[in-house]
């Protein structure tokens, strides 16, 4: 799975790479692309690619709206899914390079939590350990639809003893986060991250420059978009973006932009080991990232899954090169995997 710009097929990069993108025109989509869109039965992808950190290049394809007829576009909102993740934890460890908030000072210190019950584990947590997926609470409970659910989150393992993919550990997280330095998720995210992400949103409404899209099961059935959900996902999988502007996020953190040395370092410090099988190299989460280590090269990644949303985003530090994938269409994922396959 290394990731090599001369591998890249030509719909996906442009011949010329040496000029970085600086607002012209996206690349419209290829026939090639167009075949791929209708075999994986997605409506529309918007992509990315970078290269020594910079954004090189943005193609687009395919439709944003069935019933409206608008295609993709540059400026077409997505639902990040789980890429919202890397986004919170990059302003936690910001926060926490500022010395304003602790990542290793437990959490129930400071912070009472109405849907955790397990005060014995609960005065476990700390942010580290919710950043690294080290929990052990559950995906989630009850009625993700509803934001303001109150339902009560257990404990599956003990707190800080293994590897827990968590979004309602992320909440959690927010919630505190947002106690502790008096500020909602998308002040923070506008205060830290808005020069660099200035049409992406946590929160409602969206930027008026950016057009909206909607999420299809199934491209062949128009009546089964749903709308673009703006922040009903919160920290976990709240945020809605652009392709420029995921690409500038991945840019920033590439270039290790914003956060102190020791900072950048800490964020993408393998902590929390994956159990074999479920990657195909060994696999570690950071604070907010998977990290993969592909021979001598380290591999660091994350997807979203928003169910009509699937995304994908990832960067070789070593080299800058890397790419950022939105899709509106619940076969997204497998779309995303056969085009980083065709990459090898």
């Amino acid at each position: 799975m290394k990731l090599s710009l001369a591998l890249i097929p030509a719909f996906l990069v442009p011949a010329l790479l040496s000029s970085p993108f600086a607002g012209a025109e996206p690349t419209s989509s290829d026939t090639e692309l167009e075949r791929a869109l209708s075999s994986f039965d997605v409506p529309g992808i918007a992509m990315a690619t970078l290269a020594a950190c910079e954004l090189v290049e943005i193609t687009v394809a395919g439709e944003a709206d069935i019933e409206a007829g608008r295609a993709v576009a540059a400026n077409t909102a997505f639902e990040a899914a789980s890429l919202s993740k890397p986004v919170f934890a990059w302003l936690v460890v910001k926060l926490s390079d500022e010395g304003l908030i602790d990542l290793d000072r437990p959490i129930a210190e400071d912070f009472a939590y109405a849907r955790i019950e397990d005060a014995g584990n609960y005065a476990k947590l700390t942010p580290r350990m919710i950043l690294s997926h080290r929990t052990g609470l559950p995906n989630w409970v009850g009625d993700t639809d509803n934001p303001g659910r109150g339902d009560i989150v257990p404990f599956n393992s003990p707190a800080g003893k293994a590897y827990s993919y968590s979004g309602e550990a992320y909440e959690l997280l927010r919630a505190y986060v947002e106690d502790q330095i008096g500020m909602s998720l998308e002040t923070l995210f506008r205060t830290y991250l808005g020069d660099v992400m200035p049409r992406s949103t946590f929160s409602p409404p969206l930027p008026e420059e950016v057009e909206t899209s909607r999420g299809y099961r199934a491209a062949s059935q128009p009546k089964s978009g749903r709308a673009l959900d703006v922040g009903g996902g919160g920290a976990a999988g709240g945020l809605v973006t652009t392709i420029e502007d995921y690409a500038g996020f991945i840019s920033h953190v590439c270039k290790g932009n914003g956060l102190s040395l020791e900072a950048q370092a800490a964020m993408l410090e393998p902590q929390s080991p994956v159990p074999a099988g479920q990657f195909p190299a060994p696999t570690s989460w950071s604070l907010g990232w998977n990290i993969m280590q592909l021979g001598p090269e380290t591999f660091v990644m994350h997807d979203g899954n928003n169910g009509e949303y699937r995304t994908m985003t990832a960067f070789l530090p070593q080299t800058g090169e890397g790419y950022v994938f939105l899709t509106n269409g619940t076969n997204g994922g497998d779309l995303i995997l056969s085009l980083i396959e065709a990459m090898q």
